[in-house]
């Protein structure tokens, strides 16, 4: 017999197609992630192990939506190209 979950977010897993942690960052948050695309190879590592999922796919690479970015890091220590920097907040 399959365990059923009791709530369509509770998993082991999440597709991220619905974003299960919908918080706004607000003015927070002190560094943002910012991609290089030519160092990009689309291999998703990046929105897989984003804690709040804010990454969107844009067909040919992934880029966070900073509404809903923490800017914890994750993103740019995960990716194997280094296609991530963290930039402080307010820097150009």
């Amino acid at each position: 017999m399959i365990k059923k979950f009791q709530f369509r977010e509770e998993a082991g897993w999440s597709h991220a197609d619905e974003i299960l942690l919908c918080l706004d960052t607000g003015s927070w948050r002190v560094e943002r992630p910012v991609l290089n695309k030519e160092k990009c190879n689309y291999c998703g590592l990046c929105a897989l192990f984003c804690p709040t999922q804010c990454m969107v796919d844009r067909d040919d690479h992934f880029e966070p939506n900073l509404a809903f970015c923490k800017g914890c890091g994750i993103c740019a220590n995960e990716c194997p190209r280094k296609a991530f920097r963290m930039r402080k907040e307010g820097d150009a």
